[in-house]
């Protein structure tokens, strides 16, 4: 408000036209409430309302918006970015660059673009001072002509940035991640995305805005669901790379980010409840130090969370372990393994009542009618890795042929018969993000929030979902489309 009343008033800049009047220009920078009181008095406007939209310096890098913390990464005080298409609508001249306001949200890092316009922010050039980039009104002057020349970017404007927009202007909501700080939330998101996007090997650095303003939508599509879903989403993660085993390599970019040395104390809720979750799922070594506590050294299953197999009859407790989903204790009894949750027991359940197994038994003549494919062809086919197609073979998905003259005595073959009938009812992730041209982790992290079920299996196999319930969210449409395009 400063700088268009400075601009109003013909002044060539803040500062000069504060130097006249003898205003404090500096404690008003730093957004100290006597200052602002004071603005307030000169521009004849309430001092409430000047100071809820206030930016304040709380020292060490930290910025305060109301309730809301801010900080030097999250927040940008030096640079100016500006919607062009807002320029071209609300501006006539340079010369009246004072009629446009600056809006609170452009000054966040992780809103990128204009929600009204769907377009990219234009960052000005840099200032030789860093005080003169602080004059808005007198940047935009100065820059009019540049702004104006600059070719409009169209941006995908999701949900995650209207959240964001509509929390700084109107403050929290009752909303789950609205439990976090502004600036503990908008990372999250983002670093959340790039995990299931680029997977645990991804770095924090070398991408550009509109890669973590896609980032951010993919992470924002998950916590919007809550704890839960968040929780959900990190046992899923721990399952799809399970060899990994450390949690680490695991959650890559998202460990990274939380033992940053830069993080305030508003980052110790999330540490917490990623601590909680870590000391459950993982074996740590007593006395390693999980985000700054030291573990206990206790095993990691927890029997709470191991769903109970009450209601299998004895042959279906049976094909669970036989199907390496349950294993027998020492007492004989049947108990489901730890990774295995309620709703994998729901799909195997379906399973059973739609499923019917691959016959082994069947005649001498089908079996030489029928054409055999090694076990490595077979998973090329389906797009799976081999152990998986051989944990199918043994399940009784796919039946198994005799060996043609070629083959090695004793090779798993299968029949190509059984492979169509197999791929006509599931499909497999990694078809489906071939035909859709979509990465793993983001297509899987959309299945999962939709409700997809896949085939109750171990963790460390390909995923595979039945078609019908593909069909049913839209995603089967998407591969079709794809499949189109590339046979064209």
């Amino acid at each position: 408000m400063l700088t268009r009343l400075a601009a109003r008033n013909g002044a060539p800049s803040v500062y000069q036209f504060c130097a006249d009047l003898a205003f404090p220009v500096d404690p008003l920078f730093r957004g100290e409430p006597l200052a602002i009181a004071q603005l307030a008095q000169l521009a004849g406007c309430d001092a409430a309302a000047l100071a809820r939209v206030s930016i304040r310096h709380l020292g060490h890098s930290r910025f305060r918006l109301r309730d809301e913390i801010a900080t030097t990464h999250s927040l940008q005080r030096t640079r100016i970015r500006i919607c062009p298409v807002c320029l071209r609508r609300e501006v006539p001249s340079a010369e009246e660059a004072w009629r446009m306001p600056r809006r609170l949200q452009w000054k966040f890092t992780s809103v990128r673009s204009c929600v009204d316009h769907g377009c990219l922010l234009v960052t000005l050039p840099p200032e030789k001072f860093t005080k003169d980039g602080r004059d808005f009104t007198a940047q935009v002057r100065k820059h009019f002509g540049w702004v104006l020349s600059q070719g409009i970017v169209p941006a995908e404007t999701g949900s995650f940035e209207h959240y964001l927009s509509q929390r700084i202007l109107n403050g929290r909501g009752d909303a789950w991640l609205d439990g976090f700080e502004l600036n503990i939330a908008a990372r999250l998101c983002e670093v959340l995305g790039l995990l299931l996007e680029k997977g645990p090997e991804a770095s924090l650095s070398g991408h550009n805005e509109q890669d973590w303003a896609r980032y951010g939508e993919a992470g924002f599509q998950v916590l919007k669901g809550g704890e839960l879903a968040f929780l959900g989403c990190l046992q899923e993660l721990a399952e799809q790379h399970a060899e990994k085993r450390f949690f680490g390599r695991i959650y890559g970019p998202l460990v990274t980010w939380l033992q940053g040395r830069g993080l305030g104390n508003e980052v110790e809720p999330l540490r917490a409840l990623m601590r909680r979750e870590i000391f459950a799922r993982f074996s740590i070594r007593k006395g390693v130090l999980v985000f700054g506590v030291p573990s206990e050294g206790i095993a990691a299953r927890n029997e709470a969370l191991v769903p109970s197999i009450q209601g299998f009859s004895l042959n279906e407790q049976e094909l669970l372990v036989r199907r390496a989903l349950a294993y027998r204790q020492e007492d004989e009894t049947v108990a489901t393994k730890s990774f295995v949750t309620e709703a994998m027991l729901a799909a195997f359940r379906r399973e059973l009542g739609e499923w019917i197994e691959a016959d082994e038994d069947r005649s001498e003549v089908d079996e030489l009618e029928s054409i055999a494919y090694p076990i490595a062809e077979a998973a090329s086919y389906l797009r799976i890795t081999v152990r998986t197609a051989s944990y199918l073979a043994h399940a009784g998905f796919l039946s198994r042929a005799h060996c043609n003259a070629e083959a090695r005595i004793g090779a798993l073959q299968v029949s190509r018969k059984s492979l169509e009938a197999f791929r006509q009812r599931f499909i497999s992730l990694g078809e489906l993000a071939n035909s859709t041209r979509n990465p793993v982790g983001a297509l899987s992290a959309r299945l999962r929030n939709k409700g997809v079920a896949t085939l109750p299996m171990p963790p460390d196999l390909s995923r595979i979902y039945w078609r019908s319930d593909l069909t049913i969210s839209g995603c089967l449409a998407e591969c079709d489309a794809g499949n189109s395009r590339v046979a064209r």
